[in-house]
């Protein structure tokens, strides 16, 4: 076997730099899911226990929480004891860029490295939708592995035992990410193929029917049982509160700039492009490829949040559908053209990348940085030094901040889980109370507020008309403010030497969703 040339490990080299800079922002933990994380990782440890309720709340406490990702919160939680927030940033980098590399260099394998350079380049833009450090990274991670050995299995059925590994590594995933279904889901897709392709090869479809089997019974092997194993299935059926990451590709476009939106669109045409050609050329179809191009496609249209997950995929789908349509002979021609093509394109990005002026247009992306933004725990702090007190009424996008923060000695009106909250709970309380003052009084009432802890940038009707509602309302006085958050505390007795010292003139405030 020829070495590769050194081209292609330089190619390499940059698209990992290229991928490395987009992960490269500092954590805002403000309205990330990691504070929660690591305090249910925490809770582990201490107790023992996995998290069963909505406990962090004072609204539901006892509603029933299946905490599908437990595993993720406790690795999360000791590499962050050990190493900080950088290391556990620095791990999370790792992981994304090993389930990068582990597609990268399945197209590789099965196209060579200049037609998978090419594909790379688009699909590190999709994977730049999902770079805040959360659990999925370990069903992109999984996903590449079980393809992996799947794609060894179909070349060389003797390597069968391989396939016992799946299993093992679905037990791992169920206990990481609520994605794990699309691990069974990827074996029965291999399984299809091989039933088209070599119907008489019963010694390998037995060997795939069995890890199928093998890893459906895995995913059983969980804190919550069959619970457990239905929980991406009915998810929905208890989620009263409309996400934007859940909302279909031709939505979100409507109501966010966000380039990803197009790239998505021309790599989801060259996938169906692809597959077109290979018919077109009498190659016959990958069952297996075609089975997972339509699921992961479906999904990325339907939710923007799994556009990640498509630009994965598509990098050894894409890379199959041309090796089939080309012979390894015209591969092998054109070959230091693509790798050149690639690598010009990856120096010409790196260039504007390096100031971060192309991150920039992506979510989550501010400025370049490692482990924990500069301020970012400064209203907690401010809140804690002070002596500040609940009940606190704070809204969706800031509960796992205050739960990381503030927990035990705080709990919080509402966190950003909305299965572990009523169904009615947001459309006939949280919502309207923010939307109709006499509401919010009738609940202020109910639970005796004392502080207000407000994601200010919250972009939604309600809470915009919240926080105006707020600043010209004579019993609450805003006392603390940076780039994020918003407190504000009850005009009382004991709040008044706190009142006095740091009220905010309301003619400072601006509040909009583009402030």
């Amino acid at each position: 076997m020829s070495r590769p040339h050194p081209s292609v490990h330089l190619l390499t080299a940059l698209l990992i730099l290229f991928m490395a800079l987009f992960l490269a922002h500092p954590i805002s933990m403000t309205t990330a899911d990691i504070g929660r994380h690591l305090k249910n990782g925490a809770a582990l440890f201490e107790t023992g226990s996995i998290i069963k309720t909505n406990f962090y709340s004072y609204t539901h406490p006892s509603f029933p929480a299946l905490n599908h990702h437990w595993g993720s919160g406790a690795l999360f939680f000791l590499v962050w004891r050990l190493a900080g927030f950088s290391g556990l940033h620095i791990f999370f980098a790792a992981l994304a860029l090993a389930a990068f590399l582990t597609f990268f260099f399945l197209a590789k394998k099965e196209a060579g490295a200049g037609i998978a350079g090419c594909i790379a380049i688009p699909a590190i833009f999709l994977l730049s939708e999902r770079t805040e450090v959360r659990p999925e990274v370990f069903s992109y991670l999984f996903c590449g592995v079980f393809i992996w050995i799947l794609t060894i299995v179909r070349e060389r059925p003797t390597s069968s035992s391989l396939l016992a590994l799946l299993p093992l590594i679905q037990v791992l995933w169920v206990n990481s990410h609520i994605y794990f279904f699309i691990g069974p889901s990827i074996i029965a897709a291999f399984f299809l193929d091989r039933l088209v392709a070599s119907p008489r090869d019963r010694r390998t479809l037995a060997h795939l029917g069995g890890a199928f089997l093998a890893s459906i019974a895995a995913t059983l092997v969980n804190p919550f049982g069959i619970a457990g194993a239905a929980a991406p299935f009915m998810i929905f059926k208890n989620y009263g509160y409309r996400l934007a990451e859940n909302q279909p590709v031709w939505f979100m476009e409507q109501v966010v700039r966000d380039p990803n939106f197009l790239i998505f669109k021309i790599v989801f045409a060259a996938l169906a492009a692809s597959f077109i050609l290979r018919l077109a050329k009498k190659h016959g179809a990958d069952w297996g490829y075609l089975l997972l191009a339509l699921g992961i496609s479906a999904m990325a249209w339907l939710q923007i949040r799994n556009l990640a997950l498509f630009g994965l995929f598509s990098l050894p789908i894409i890379s199959s559908n041309i090796a089939a349509v080309w012979t390894s002979k015209q591969r092998t021609r054109h070959e230091k053209k693509l790798v050149g093509t690639a690598l010009a394109v990856i120096v010409f990005l790196l260039v504007p990348a390096f100031f971060g002026h192309i991150q920039r247009a992506v979510p989550y992306w501010r400025e370049f940085g490692l482990g924990l933004r500069r301020g970012d725990s400064a209203a907690a702090d401010f809140f804690k030094k002070n002596g500040l007190r609940g009940p606190l009424f704070n809204n969706y996008d800031i509960g796992g901040y205050l739960i990381f923060h503030l927990y035990p000695e705080e709990r919080v009106f509402v966190d950003n889980r909305p299965e572990a909250y009523p169904a009615d709970f947001f459309p006939k309380t949280y919502i309207p109370m923010q939307e109709n003052n006499e509401l919010w009084k009738a609940a202020d009432v109910k639970y005796s507020f004392n502080a207000i802890f407000f994601f200010w940038r919250d972009m939604t009707p309600w809470g915009q008309q919240f926080l105006i509602s707020r600043i010209s309302d004579p019993e609450w006085a805003p006392v603390f403010t940076d780039e994020s958050a918003i407190i504000f505390l009850k005009r009382n007795e004991a709040n008044t030497p706190i009142i006095d010292r740091y009220e905010i003139p309301k003619s400072s405030f601006r509040i909009s969703p583009s402030s």
